[in-house]
């Protein structure tokens, strides 16, 4: 698993986490890392949004600053179906099999 940190211009935007081409993003308002395909899409088509790789002690560090933390009214929807998600993975989890990873 490799970690990254989603900038759009300069603004930062997300911790994600890419594996096995499925891209997830660390949502704060939920704790959790979530499947977030339109991220990957940007990640291998678009990319409007730029992606520097980090290491796991560099997405903790974002993680406890609330990187990732949506508007609770203008993203109603996604986090709606965010907090539904039957398969979130851990943070805790995330960065082990990150620090592991060996690409």
């Amino acid at each position: 698993m490799r970690l990254f940190l989603v900038k759009e211009d300069d603004r930062l935007v997300w911790v994600a986490a890419l594996a096995h081409e499925t891209m997830y993003a660390y949502v704060a308002n939920t704790g959790k890392f979530h499947d977030h395909n339109a991220l990957r899409n940007d990640y291998y088509i678009d990319r409007y949004l730029s992606y520097e790789e980090i290491g796991p002690s560099e997405a903790r560090r974002l993680i406890a600053d609330g990187l990732g933390t949506l508007d609770e009214s203008d993203d109603e929807e996604p986090l709606r179906e965010w907090r539904a998600d039957p398969n979130p993975l851990e943070p805790a989890d995330v960065l082990s099999m990150a620090a592991g990873y060996r690409g």
